[in-house]
């Protein structure tokens, strides 16, 4: 379709109006005459649950939260990884188109989350949806419209195409006016002067479709007014659909979710479980909890990280893309394929390893590209913290780096907050001047305006001394002695390790960090910070997450049905009637 169809415009038009945070339903300010939740549309979700050094998360060990309350639903749009997948899952295009789109890092918020639409967004996305339209009718007619199109049937069998299609695209059953209003873009479209033909006609609509407000963002409540329980608005089963395929699978929901929505058997905490369990045997859940995983840790940073090729000459693409494999394939191999336990992500003495990987463990017989299990040597490996991914992207360009190792676990792990640094503090000495990493470290760990942030970090990171910049096991630094030796602030008390297989086993088996996991993938299940109207619900997905060993699978489910999974806080100034 040319750039200057009837479709763009209106379609550019209506995402626009979207922009601010802002969905217009009919004559309202919102869908049903709602404000959308999150006001001005900025992702602001609240403040986090932070742990100060020697606290604790907060989840099991506080007070009971209020079983009553809900944290707001902010307004997001499809991120990247939703935007490709809800294409191929409507249309069976795998082209990607998202993938030249703007990053997804809103503000400071850990996980991916679309922010607000700018001009050059409107016209990216435009664009998206005139390629994805176009290929649709070209290679897919007769399976997106399976009616009748001659002239006696032809506007029946398009109406009926817009009212079945809609539900798809809109995720929740789409209203006469809207049916409508596509129809009398259908109608300008065969009409002079355009003149198009029936391919080119629905070409508009699915055009219009794929930019409007409806279909970009996550709201799904659709022309009518929320359901008021208490003071918070109950999900309806459309939302609660839409809200499990994108948290499991990234996507849009699939014909069974649709048909539960329809029967109205998405409502109640054991029918979105019972959905879970289900859709997690899918394997587009092997794919969500890789990509957890990677935003988690940051893993997706791995092919950036700068490395002096003087030191590590075997960097390469071949290298780093087999540090990838192996955390994806190992993290699918413990929670799909294992006993699914975190302490099994901690401290599991096997990989998937691949021929560049098995080089850097000091493995021999590994002669393919595709990461197949190996074992490790438990002396030196433990989990997904002696990984090779996490051990580079943590790691200096030339060697070590305790603070960014130190960092990572208190904030990944522990859900420790730290202030931003002094503008004052001055960088360790280089490896040039001689001793260990540690030692340099400590001496810069002296200067009084790094103190405070760095007795909380560098004991952390001492455990990893044993590893070089890229994850290469080592017992010297410099010609001198590794001293992995440190200590972490767990439970309530302060503990100590020998090494990083010290370290991950207390991390394995420390109640903190079992909590901060929980509430991780409650941040990235509700695209938002946590905030104290969640604590019921973050101790209810904890109990379900213990009940069995801490299962990886039964905290996807308990998040599933939590209170703030179902419900949402009312936004400030929101209007429900």
């Amino acid at each position: 379709m040319t750039k200057f169809s009837l479709a763009s415009i209106a379609a550019v038009s209506l995402a626009m109006a979207g922009c601010q945070g802002t969905i217009s339903g009919p004559g309202n300010s919102g869908p049903g005459g709602s404000n959308p939740p999150g006001g001005t549309g900025t992702n602001t979700g609240g403040t986090g649950n932070p742990i100060t050094p020697g606290g604790s998360v907060g989840i099991t060990n506080s007070k009971p939260g209020d079983p009553n309350a809900a944290g707001l639903m902010p307004l997001t749009r499809l991120n990247r990884r939703e935007y490709n997948n809800t294409i191929r899952d409507l249309f069976g295009d795998a082209s990607n188109p998202a993938d030249g789109f703007p990053d997804d890092h809103d503000g400071d918020f850990l996980f991916r989350r679309a922010g607000i639409v700018t001009s050059q967004d409107a016209s990216t996305l435009r664009d998206a949806a005139e390629a994805v339209a176009a290929n649709a009718v070209k290679n897919n007619f007769a399976t997106l419209v399976t009616c009748d199109t001659s002239a006696a049937n032809e506007q029946a069998c398009i109406r009926g195409f817009v009212q079945s299609f809609g539900v798809r695209v809109y995720r929740r059953p789409i209203a006469a006016a809207e049916v409508d209003g596509l129809m009398t873009l259908y109608q300008s479209g065969r009409a002079a002067p355009l003149m198009l033909p029936v391919t080119g006609a629905v070409s508009l609509i699915l055009e219009a479709m794929l930019q409007s407000p409806e279909f970009l963002y996550h709201w799904e409540l659709g022309p009518n007014p929320p359901t008021m329980e208490g003071n918070v608005v109950k999900l309806g089963p459309y939302e609660n659909a839409a809200r499990l395929s994108y948290f499991l699978w990234g996507s849009m929901p699939d014909q069974a979710l649709f048909d539960a929505a329809a029967m109205g058997k998405l409502s109640s905490e054991l029918d979105l479980e019972t959905q879970a369990k289900r859709m997690l045997m899918d394997p587009k859940a092997r794919a969500t909890v890789s990509e957890f995983v990677q935003e988690w840790l940051s893993l997706e940073q791995v092919p950036d990280r700068p490395k002096d090729m003087a030191v590590y000459p075997e960097f390469n693409d071949d290298l780093k893309a087999a540090m990838t494999d192996e955390a994806n394939a190992f993290v699918s191999n413990v929670v799909f394929d294992g006993d699914g336990m975190f302490k099994t992500l901690l401290t599991a003495n096997y990989s998937f390893v691949s021929k560049p990987a098995a080089a850097v463990y000091g493995l021999t017989g590994a002669t393919s590209t595709t990461a197949a299990r190996a074992d490790l040597d438990p002396k030196q490996r433990s989990g997904i913290l002696t990984q090779l991914g996490f051990l580079t992207l943590t790691g200096a360009t030339d060697g070590s780096d305790p603070v960014k190792r130190g960092h990572k676990v208190y904030e990944r792990f522990l859900c420790g907050v730290l202030p931003p640094p002094p503008a004052n503090v001055p960088p360790p000495k280089p490896a040039s001047a001689g001793g260990t990493t540690r030692d340099r470290y400590k001496e810069h760990d002296s200067n009084s305006c790094a103190t405070g942030c760095h007795s909380i970090m560098d004991p952390i990171g001492f455990a990893f001394e044993n590893y070089d910049g890229i994850g290469r096991y080592r017992t010297t630094d410099n010609n001198l002695p590794v001293d992995a030796t440190g200590s972490v602030e767990l439970d309530g008390a302060k503990k100590t390790f020998n090494d990083a297989i010290g370290l991950t086993q207390l991390l394995a088996n420390s109640q903190n960090a079992r909590d901060c996991f929980a509430t991780q993938w409650a941040r990235f299940a509700l695209k938002r910070a946590d905030t104290d109207a969640d604590l019921a619900s973050l101790q209810s997905a904890t109990a379900a997450f213990a009940k069995n060993g801490n299962v990886v699978r039964d905290l996807l489910v308990g998040l599933a049905g939590a209170r703030s999974f179902r419900y949402r806080g009312l936004a400030a100034g929101e209007v429900t009637q």
